[in-house]
């Protein structure tokens, strides 16, 4: 393979890529409206109005909440009904086809008497996408998760721990009257005095109860403007089964001093560990000393310093960080000491106190946490919620582990056909903004449950709550034989006492990423964390090429994009034979951006057929609101890269030519979210030309769409596209041809410059 030493470049925006959108779409029916429709609707309505009566007759100015199920077809954000909804207003959703609106006994009034005489077409239209109206009863409140705890006979270990969550209005006044209303019933109950509100930014917000019995949930429940009970998990370091070797393998001499501080949330480093200890520049402790195993983040911290070498795995470069110990999970093996957890919203406390004092100076963070029989399903988790909150309000990486599968049997590859959902992602893995990582096996035998590079055995699957690629990446985590041993096939690093020693989990394959991220971003003279995302994804799909069946789709679940390159300066440069490309832009609602006559090789043009392999990779950090469930997402942004044609009448044809890496086969809405990477914030396309090529006739172009959700004024909508065109053959100069292509059509590019590059010209 050729070297990779040439300079990444920028291309800089021109005011003339930004393009107005033209407006339009008819209204469209899902049946027809007729006299049949319009009572239905109505009964609806006059049946959550009656369910509601005696509660609006004692309440004149709390509101309700209302659930409207929509038709399947009816699913896309131009379908809502808005119109229909103008006196009862939309302000949530949980699954895709479900819409809160808010209800009051006028609103509910106003909207009857519209439905016996629409105001408009649209109106009529809305009234033909809905399949149900229903009030939110009790039994819709409490979770799956406290159910199951209950039946099992331990509410005793929770009922201290008891979360509830109040329906978001998104308007003061009526959020002020339903949180004064729910704490005034809680006092009627007797449990005002046992209750606590937990508050983190403007948004997330909870009352923590402690409840005697299941019948005080149920009461609970029963209070109006309570959305979901649910109880706040409990945290312990995993029991970890290592297998102690020498240390064969000498550290080192020849490394890179970083910079680049990474913080890392677990169980403590060992200050007993030699090797690690000139490398902690920081420490916050919230575990008692009786209580702290340093097992685990000893694991994760030699993980990211010395994993290659431990591992024989070949770099071209060693780094060394300067890393922060945050010691906040206390140990769970009795075999270890004193055992004891901490509470979710103790951590949740720990995070933001430790963010606050340190994350002007350190941006990644390592978490290989979660909660093992806390399954990402319907909705975003809490925790996952609350990363998303740490992640965009102090500017910082958050990576995390996509979590073990512990019931035996494990999964093998291929995966067994009744695996179902036990294998899934588990909180917060579904944190929108951090990275999730999966993990493949290095080490292989005769008797493996997988071979190297499958997916390790352990290692959950996504998707994501709202279909997101989860994890995004993998690394090398480990594997096991069928007898469930690990000697020689798990990952190797240091106990705390120094030693090599052996373990499995997607807590390793995390800090490997952790570790690659953190040097992409220590490399970079201007640092960019969405950048270094950007990067990192790219180098994984250009890199696991081979990982990714294209005949097997639902392997991305298992895969996410992919394996990054261990050689960082891989992922920063280019070879001869390609360029990669970053636009970093912002782009406006009610705009697009269009970049015509976008050159492409002439080295890789022949008789005005186009050949090569094409890979484009989009990161962009949506706006969330967790009001709306799997619809948290609430911005799409989408690239298209293909040719055009001008032709005699002036009127433009287009064809683009780089599909997305998900194909679908409906043209439903949700088939799109499910299996065609709508609204989810990372994106993959790729195209490798066949033989026969791509005819070109004027030229080629690049667009970029961003779509809000429905009735959301966005702000302008940051993103990057990371594009890379190759010569497979490895024969001409791809990257001259770019470099000169862009200057004759005037595009202004700049080296992404890296201290690598600073180095070689000292």
């Amino acid at each position: 393979m050729a070297e990779k030493n040439l300079p990444i470049k920028m291309v800089l925006p021109k005011s003339s890529d930004t393009q107005g959108n033209i407006g339009g779409g008819s209204i469209k029916y899902f049946g027809e409206c007729n006299d049949s429709v319009r009572k239905n609707i109505h009964t609806m309505f006059s049946d959550v109005l009656k369910y509601y009566d005696d509660f609006f007759d004692k309440e004149t100015t709390v509101p309700a909440v209302g659930k409207i199920t929509v038709k399947p077809d009816a699913i896309a954000k131009s379908h809502k009904p808005n119109d229909l909804c103008r006196c009862c207003p939309i302000i949530g959703g949980e699954d895709l086809d479900e819409i809160y609106i808010k209800v009051s006994k006028k609103g509910i009034a106003d909207t009857l008497c519209l439905i016996q005489n629409p105001p408009t077409e649209k109106f009529k239209a809305n009234m033909t996408a809905i399949s149900s109206i229903e009030p939110i009863r009790q039994q819709d409140k409490i979770s799956e998760d406290l159910k199951v705890v209950v039946s099992q006979g331990l509410l005793s270990e929770i009922q201290g721990k008891i979360k509830v969550k109040i329906f978001d209005f998104d308007d003061d006044f009526d959020n002020q009257q339903v949180w004064d209303y729910v704490l005034r019933k809680l006092q009627e109950l007797g449990l005002y005095e046992k209750a606590e509100i937990i508050q983190y930014g403007s948004h997330i917000k909870y009352i923590k109860v402690a409840v005697s019995s299941y019948e005080q949930v149920e009461q609970i429940a029963d209070i109006n403007g309570v959305k979901n009970i649910d109880f706040f998990q409990k945290y312990s370091l995993p029991i970890d089964t290592f297998s102690n070797t020498e240390l064969e393998t000498l550290l080192s001499s020849e490394y890179q001093e970083c910079d680049t501080i990474i913080g890392i949330i677990d169980g403590g480093i060992s200050d007993k560990c030699s090797y690690l200890q000139p490398y902690i520049v920081g420490r916050e402790v919230f575990v008692a000393p009786d209580y702290q195993n340093h097992e685990h983040g000893t694991f994760i911290a030699s993980t990211i310093e010395f994993g290659n070498e431990l591992n024989q795995l070949s770099a071209k470069n060693n780094y060394r960080f300067k890393l922060f110990d945050v010691v906040a999970i206390p140990n769970g093996d009795k075999n270890k000491g004193k055992t004891d957890t901490i509470s979710e919203d103790d951590l949740m406390d720990i995070i933001e106190e430790v963010m606050e004092k340190h994350s002007d100076k350190v941006k990644i963070w390592n978490m290989s946490l979660g909660i093992p029989n806390k399954l990402c399903g319907k909705s975003m988790s809490d925790l996952g919620i609350f990363l998303d909150y740490i992640q965009d309000k102090y500017n910082v990486q958050i990576i995390v582990s996509a979590g073990n599968l512990e019931e035996i049997p494990l999964r093998t590859w291929p995966s067994q056909k009744d695996m179902k959902e036990r294998d899934r992602i588990i909180s917060p893995a579904d944190s929108v903004r951090a990275i999730t990582v999966g993990s493949v096996a290095l080490y292989d035998s005769a008797d493996s449950i997988v071979k190297e590079n499958e997916p390790s055995p352990f290692s959950r699957r996504g998707p994501g709550s709202n279909y997101i690629v989860k994890p995004d990446l993998v690394d090398y985590g480990g594997n096991l034989s069928i007898t469930y041993d690990q000697k020689n096939l798990a990952m190797r690093a240091l106990s705390p006492e120094g030693k090599m020693i052996e373990g499995n989990g997607t807590s390793y394959s995390t800090p490997r990423i952790t570790q690659k991220c953190a040097a992409v971003f220590d490399e970079m003279v201007d640092k960019d964390l969405l950048l270094a995302k950007a990067l990192l994804v790219h180098s994984a799909r250009m890199n696991s090429r081979d990982l990714l069946n294209d005949d097997l789709q639902e392997n991305i679940n298992y895969y996410g994009f992919g394996n990054p390159s261990i050689n960082i300066s891989d992922i920063l440069h280019c070879s001869d034979h390609e360029m990669t490309l970053v636009f970093k832009q912002a782009i406006q609602q009610g705009t697009h951006l269009e970049m015509f006559d976008f050159p492409y090789p002439k080295s890789l043009i022949t008789n005005g057929k186009c050949k090569g392999e094409i890979c484009m990779t989009l990161v962009y950090s949506p706006i969330l609101d967790q009001n709306y469930g799997k619809e948290y997402c609430r911005t799409n942004v989408d690239v298209s890269f293909g040719t055009y044609k001008v032709k005699d009448t002036g009127v433009l044809s287009y064809n683009g030519q780089v599909p997305l890496e998900r194909a679908w086969d409906e043209k439903f809405e949700q088939s799109r979210v499910e299996h065609g990477f709508k609204w989810s914030p990372v994106k993959s396309y790729y195209r490798k030309i066949s033989s026969r090529g791509i005819d070109v006739k004027d030229g080629w172009k690049i667009r970029i769409d961003m779509t809000p959700r429905n009735g959301l004024i966005a702000p302008p909508q940051e993103f990057v596209l990371v594009l890379t065109i190759r010569d497979i053959t490895e024969q001409h100069d791809v990257y001259s041809d770019m470099v000169n292509g862009l200057k004759e059509r005037s595009y202004i590019t700049n080296n992404i410059e890296t201290r690598h590059q600073i180095r070689q010209r000292q």
